[in-house]
């Protein structure tokens, strides 16, 4: 069973069902916000000169592992469901922009009006339809070999 599930996360090889990718992209969202929660903590030792409004290095890196999960959840959906593969190299291109602006400080409060906040809304809005797709559409048929 374990090794079904990490087979599932990491290789973007295979098929998933819907049920499948609801429960993984969850629970990635989960653990990836709350582990980026606890490793961006003030408890963690930061360096003289750390970028102001950056995460530390385990956040960052636990939130890039979350985001590449997630990649491959929605690359292996869009595949069970026939869509094109290009969606989820635009949701996957639009996490890593995301999450190099944020590791970079650009990011640091969704919320204010500079023009930072538009390219990180504009990122978001360029990562739904994989996911709407991900979501909405029922498997194919298998076939078999």
């Amino acid at each position: 069973m374990i090794e079904h599930s990490i087979d599932a996360a990491f290789s973007p090889k295979g098929r998933i069902n819907r049920l499948a990718w609801w429960i993984g992209i969850l629970a990635t969202a989960g653990a990836g916000l709350i582990g980026t929660a606890l490793m961006n903590a003030d408890t963690f030792d930061e360096s003289v000169n750390a970028v102001p409004h950056a995460p530390t290095m385990a956040a960052f890196l636990w939130a890039a592992l979350a985001a590449y999960v997630a990649t491959v959840l929605t690359l292996k959906r869009l595949d069970d469901a026939g869509r094109p593969k290009w969606l989820g190299i635009l949701f996957g291109a639009a996490a890593a922009l995301l999450l190099a602006g944020w590791g970079i400080g650009a990011f640091s409060d969704p919320f204010v009006p500079p023009a930072t906040m538009g390219t990180m809304w504009g990122l978001v809005l360029a990562m739904t339809p994989a996911l709407v797709e991900a979501a909405h559409r029922p498997s194919r048929a298998r076939t078999l070999p």
